[in-house]
């Protein structure tokens, strides 16, 4: 079965100032070879698989496909990743591209820059937690991811309407119908390396949690609790390994399969990413 890693990007420069709207950030030079060591290891069959708890070999696929969100530090990465793994012959490995729903950015059409479609409000909570940082040794952004929980899923800044923006629940919705979307369409022998922020995986996993457990994630404290029990932000080139196995009823399997259907068919009725593009880019930001 296809199997998705989705993980947040490689190393990035972690000054306040450079993150700015999250989209300005770049990766840090000096983390480059930590991007070139995982690709590699994960070629090395069951070294990377077991080390990040997976279940496979990665002699399973045929294909591997990296997939990015439109902002630059994870291009970056996806194409560090590309150029290591295209130079093993076992498999086929298509050019990187870009899906605009691995992530909380749109695309501009005219110049394919990335646009962040969280309202500028979220972007300044972020980044006055982030000054709270010291991150003590690792990269994990906790303080910020932190007090995005506080605000929870439907945090009220994404509801004004001088500063349009898209709620942590429909963030957590576009990764979702991303996921659902890709397994379905997926070969069976497909790996697909998704890489996207922390800021947006997170909360895509919290809601996962959420309704496998038959909560919508409205209670107040759904984020900060998943939060605390996940251990907080996730560093550089970790995240999720997802798949499922369709059709079998009655099993985890088909119980995540239903939750990411239900967050697909959410943000196709109330996802409101369009419209936020349309008048960012109206507005010139």
């Amino acid at each position: 079965m296809a199997k998705i890693h989705l993980l947040r990007h490689g190393p990035k420069n972690n000054n306040p100032e450079a993150h700015q709207t999250g989209v300005e950030a770049l990766l840090d030079p000096q983390g480059i070879n930590k991007i070139i060591s995982q690709a590699s290891e994960l070629l090395s069959d069951r070294s990377y698989a077991v080390r990040n708890g997976f279940d496979y070999s990665i002699n399973t696929f045929n294909r591997i496909r990296v997939e990015t969100t439109p902002v630059n530090r994870a291009i970056s990465t996806g194409n560090i990743v590309y150029k290591v793994l295209s130079l093993d012959p076992r498999f086929e490995v298509p050019e990187p591209i870009v899906n605009e729903l691995i992530g909380s950015y749109g695309i501009n059409p005219l110049t394919n820059d990335a646009i962040n479609l969280s309202p500028k409000s979220m972007s300044g909570v972020w980044g006055e937690a982030k000054k709270q940082e010291t991150y003590q040794g690792q990269q994990g952004e906790h303080c910020p991811l932190y007090a995005w929980c506080e605000q929870g899923f439907d945090n009220p800044q994404a509801g004004q309407r001088d500063d349009l923006g898209i709620s942590l629940r429909e963030i957590a919705c576009r990764l979702g119908t991303y996921v659902f979307n890709t397994l379905e369409t997926a070969d069976e022998h497909d790996l697909i390396i998704a890489y996207g922020h922390s800021g947006d995986i997170e909360p895509f996993s919290y809601l996962i949690l959420e309704m496998l457990e038959g909560r919508d994630g409205t209670d107040k404290e759904a984020m900060t609790r998943r939060f605390r029990e996940t251990g907080g932000a996730l560093e550089p080139l970790e995240g999720l390994n997802i798949s499922y196995i369709p059709k079998i009823s009655g099993t985890y399997s088909e119980l995540l399969r239903d939750v990411l259907k239900q967050q697909a068919e959410w943000f196709k009725e109330y996802g409101r990413s369009k419209e936020v593009l349309a008048e960012k880019l109206r507005q010139g930001n």
